[in-house]
């Protein structure tokens, strides 16, 4: 199944310079990914990316994600529109990729490093590798700006007597 924001590129089409590229989603692209984010709305979705050739099939990208949705509040069920300006970096690896650059060196550690995408038959998706990092940024959360979770307690103690004094409100 192709992605909802699928932007293909070929390796062979990256060379050793690095490789600006600007990716948008058209407005049926966001109705999609809305869908699948579980947001409202998605009104807007763009990156830059930069792209470099690395030794060993291995590609670096960098760049800044561009969103506009529509959330919900948590606390006061308020829809709120976010903007989000959310800078990357992703290392695009085949599954054959080594850890090390040298059988003699210690392995690279890539634990605080870029997120890894794995691509095959020589194809990096950009899109579906912004979509996947913005998702991973979206407060599973959100709260609308200015807005204060109060928590009231009345009284403490006995469980049934909190629920009595509930019921007597009522």
């Amino acid at each position: 199944m192709t992605p909802e924001f699928s932007r293909p590129v070929m390796a062979a089409q990256i060379g050793q310079n690095e490789t600006l590229r600007t990716i948008s989603a058209t407005p049926e692209e966001c109705a999609a990914l809305s869908v699948r984010l579980g947001l409202p709305e998605l009104i807007s979705f763009s990156a830059t990316i930069r792209l470099n050739r690395k030794p060993r099939e291995e590609f670096l990208a960098r760049g800044e994600i561009r969103a506009r949705a529509v959330r919900t509040c948590v606390v006061s069920l308020e829809d709120f529109t976010e903007e989000t300006e959310l800078p990357f970096t992703i290392r695009f690896v085949t599954e054959e990729t080594p850890l090390q650059d040298d059988e003699d060196e210690t392995p690279v550690a890539y634990d605080d490093g870029p997120d890894e995408v794995l691509y095959e038959n020589d194809t990096l998706d950009l899109g579906e590798a912004v979509v996947q990092e913005y998702a991973l940024s979206l407060s599973p959360y959100p709260r609308k700006p200015g807005i204060v979770f109060e928590e009231t307690v009345e009284d403490e103690g006995n469980a049934f007597a909190i629920l009595k004094k509930l019921a007597q409100k009522n």
